[in-house]
C-alpha cells in the first residue's frame, strides 16, 4: 500500500522544497546543495542511454559539460511507501550536455529515502524526453 501525498499539504511541503532544491542545485551548479539532496550511492539514468552517479554528475556540472539556462518542474505527484517516496512529474529545461542541445520536456521520477535524522534524500532519478 501507498499513501498519496498532496504537495500543498503539511507533509507535502518538505517534498515541494526538495523538488525546488534539486532544480536550484542544477541551475546554480552548487555541490553543497547536491550533497544535501542526493544520497551517497545516488544514480541517475538519463534519456541519452547513459547513467551517472553523484560524482560523475557533479563533475559534468563543474567541467561545463552540462550547462542549464533554465529548468522548472510541473505536475509533480508523490507516493509514500513506508520509508520510500516516489516523486514523478515533468520538467522543462533549456541547456546543453557535452555540446548537444538537450532542451525540451522530460518526464522524471525521483526515488527518495529517509536518511538518519529524518532527512529525505534522492537515491535514484530517471528522465525520459517526451
Amino acid at each position: 500500500m501507498y499513501e498519496k501525498i498532496d504537495l500543498n499539504s503539511r507533509k507535502g511541503k518538505q517534498f515541494k522544497e526538495l523538488d525546488r532544491g534539486w532544480v536550484a542545485a542544477y541551475l546554480q551548479g552548487n555541490p553543497e546543495l547536491f550533497s544535501r539532496i542526493w544520497a551517497e550511492g545516488f544514480i541517475f539514468t538519463f534519456p541519452f542511454a547513459q547513467f551517472n552517479n553523484k560524482e560523475q554528475e557533479l563533475a559534468d556540472l563543474k567541467s561545463g559539460q552540462l550547462i542549464l539556462e533554465s529548468l522548472s518542474t510541473a505536475n509533480v505527484t508523490l507516493k509514500l511507501y513506508g520509508k520510500t517516496v516516489v516523486m514523478a512529474g515533468r520538467f522543462t529545461m533549456k541547456g546543453e550536455y557535452r555540446g548537444r542541445n538537450i532542451s525540451g520536456e522530460y518526464d522524471y521520477t525521483n526515488v527518495l529515502e529517509k536518511e538518519l535524522g529524518n532527512r529525505w534524500q534522492i537515491v535514484a532519478s530517471h528522465a525520459a524526453m517526451v
